[in-house]
């Protein structure tokens, strides 16, 4: 690995982790889930998931680890395999408007509250759809500000990532 790419990744987990402390005071609207998933799109998918990891890793210090950390991990992980996959199947005409990647960004983020949600549930022993859908109010607000997020974050890797 070049020091030019573990310095890309270090930068990107960095801002990440100062991006989900800036916003800590709302609940579930933060970029970084748009800043997955523009990585996972610019970047190969080994970057964007050691982006994604040290980022749960990093929040996780000052925040507190819990099995809740492997949770968010892997249902960013299986969202990130699922933008890749959505992605890489379209035609490359669909993503020249800007509305339709965000609506997809805002899809595959309620895909996050599910999979995290069902997840929890079974750590907890809880019936999994009534746990899910008592978080949904927090898997919209999710979904919206990733999908708001989303052209922002676009933009600046367009300019800067080649």
């Amino acid at each position: 690995m070049t020091t030019q790419k573990i310095s890309r990744i270090a930068i990107l987990a960095s801002l990440c982790i100062a991006l989900r402390f800036a916003f800590f005071p709302f609940a579930n609207i933060k970029p970084i889930t748009a800043i997955f998933l523009v990585s996972s799109l610019f970047l190969p998918m080994a970057d964007a998931f050691l982006i994604m990891a040290l980022t749960m890793f990093g929040t996780a210090i000052y925040m507190g680890f819990g099995i809740v950390v492997l949770w968010q991990i892997l249902s960013f992980a299986a969202i990130m395999l699922v933008w890749k996959w959505v992605w890489s199947g379209l035609r490359l005409s669909y993503w020249n408007s800007v509305l339709i990647p965000m609506l997809l960004a805002a899809v595959v983020t309620f895909l996050y509250g599910l999979v995290i949600s069902l997840l929890s549930a079974l750590q907890f022993g809880v019936n999994p759809w009534v746990y899910w859908l008592n978080g949904l109010s927090f898997d919209v607000a999710h979904a919206v500000s990733t999908a708001l997020f989303y052209p922002i974050i676009d933009g600046i890797f367009r300019r800067f990532i080649k």
